[in-house]
C-alpha cells in the first residue's frame, strides 16, 4: 500500500510539472505521437536484417527525407504557380462565386448596397492585412523560424524516442507498483497498439484523400487550384468533423466561381460521397473500428482539447480520447463479466461421508 500511495504521489507531481511546462510540451507530444506510430516498423525491420536500431532509424530518416525532397520536386512547379494565381486572383474568385450566388453585382445588406467586387476585395483584404503590414511582416517571419526550430526539436526527439523504446517503456513500468507492473504492461501495450494504429492509418488517409481529391477536381472537373485544394483537404482530414467541412465548403466556392452552380452541385455531392466511404469503408480498415468513438464523445474531445490545449488539444483529443477508451476497457470490463463459478472436485466412491 506504502507503494502505491508513494506512485500516486510520484504520479500527480509529475502531472502538476507537465501542466506548469504546457507551454514547451508540443514538440515532444508530436515527437511521441511519431514514435508510437513508427517504432513498430523499426522494430520489425531490425528484426529482419539484424542491425543496430540507430542504422535503421538513421536509414529511415534519409528515405523520409529523399521522399519529401522528391515531393517537392515533382509538385512544387504546379503548386507554386497555383498558390501564385489564387493570391493574384482571390477577390476574383469570390467576386465570381458570389455573383454566382446572387445573380447581380451588388448585395443589400442592411440597407447599404454594396458591390460583389467590393466585398469580395475587403474580404480577401482582412485575411492578408496580418501580412502586409510591417509588424505582421515580422510576426509572420519569427513564426517561420519558430515553427523549424520545433521541426528540428521534433525529429531529434522522435529520434531518441524510437531508439530507446524500450528502455523508456521499461522505465516507465519501473515506477508502476511491482504488484500491478503486469497489469500495466498488458494495458500500455493495448494502449500502444491502439495510438500506433489510429496515427499511421491517419497518415496514409490524409495521402489517399489527397490524391482522390485532386484527381476528382482536376483531370475529372477541371477546377481550378485542384492541386491546392487537393493537399489541403488531406490534411483537413486531421481535423475531426471541423476539417471536412472547411475542406468542402473551399472546393465549392473555387467550383461555383468556375463551373457555376452545376459545377459546384457535383462538387459538394463529391465531398458527400467521399466522407461516407471515408466514414464507413476505407477509415474501418485503415484505421481500424476499435479506435472508432461516438460522434458525441469525438466532439466532445475535440472541443475540450481546443479548450485546454488550442489547436494542437484539439487535434490529439481524438487519440486521447481513444487511450482512455482502451484504458477505461481494460480496467472495468473484466469487472462486468460474470465470476467463473466454483469446480467442485467429484467424490470419491471409496470415501464415506463423515467416516
Amino acid at each position: 500500500m506504502n507503494e502505491r500511495r508513494a506512485f500516486l504521489v510520484l504520479l500527480a507531481v509529475l502531472l502538476v510539472i507537465l501542466w506548469a511546462a504546457r507551454s514547451v510540451l508540443a514538440p515532444f507530444i508530436i515527437a511521441g505521437f511519431l514514435a508510437y506510430a513508427f517504432e513498430p516498423v523499426v522494430s520489425a525491420s531490425q528484426a529482419r536484417v539484424r542491425w543496430p536500431r540507430p542504422m535503421i532509424v538513421g536509414i529511415g530518416y534519409l528515405i523520409l527525407l529523399a521522399a519529401i525532397v522528391l515531393l517537392v520536386m515533382l509538385s512544387s512547379g504546379a503548386l507554386g504557380a497555383e498558390l501564385a494565381a489564387l493570391s493574384a486572383s482571390g477577390p476574383d474568385v469570390l467576386a465570381a462565386a458570389l455573383h454566382e450566388l446572387v445573380h447581380a453585382d451588388s448585395l443589400t445588406i442592411a440597407g447599404t448596397t454594396v458591390r460583389v467586387t467590393d466585398l469580395a476585395a475587403a474580404l480577401r483584404g482582412a485575411a492578408l492585412g496580418l501580412v502586409e503590414s510591417p509588424g505582421g511582416a515580422i510576426h509572420i517571419a519569427g513564426v517561420v523560424v519558430d515553427v523549424l526550430l520545433q521541426s528540428v526539436l521534433v525529429l531529434i526527439v522522435t529520434f531518441y524516442l524510437i531508439v530507446d523504446a524500450a528502455r523508456v517503456r521499461d522505465f516507465t513500468l519501473s515506477l508502476v507498483p511491482r504488484a500491478d507492473q503486469a497489469r500495466a504492461a498488458e494495458i500500455l501495450g493495448h494502449i500502444h497498439e491502439t495510438l500506433s494504429h489510429w496515427l499511421r492509418g491517419t497518415l496514409l488517409l490524409i495521402a489517399l484523400v489527397a490524391i482522390v481529391t485532386y484527381v476528382f477536381l482536376g483531370p475529372i472537373l477541371h477546377v481550378p487550384f485542384a492541386l491546392t485544394i487537393g493537399i489541403l483537404t488531406g490534411f483537413l482530414e486531421i481535423i475531426p468533423l471541423v476539417g471536412p467541412i472547411v475542406a468542402a465548403a473551399i472546393a465549392i466556392v473555387a467550383a461555383l466561381a468556375s463551373g457555376g452552380t452545376g459545377t459546384a452541385i457535383v462538387v459538394g455531392v463529391g465531398y458527400f460521397v467521399l466522407r461516407q466511404v471515408e466514414d464507413q469503408l476505407v477509415s474501418p480498415i485503415v484505421i481500424g473500428r476499435a479506435v472508432h468513438l461516438h460522434p458525441v464523445v469525438t466532439i466532445f474531445a475535440v472541443l475540450a482539447g481546443l479548450s485546454i490545449y488550442g489547436v494542437l488539444g484539439g487535434l490529439l483529443g481524438v487519440p486521447i480520447e481513444a487511450a482512455l477508451n482502451v484504458l477505461f476497457t481494460d480496467l472495468y470490463a473484466r469487472r462486468a463479466e460474470p465470476p467463473a463459478p466454483a469446480i467442485t472436485p467429484p467424490a470419491d466412491p471409496l470415501v464415506t461421508p463423515g467416516a
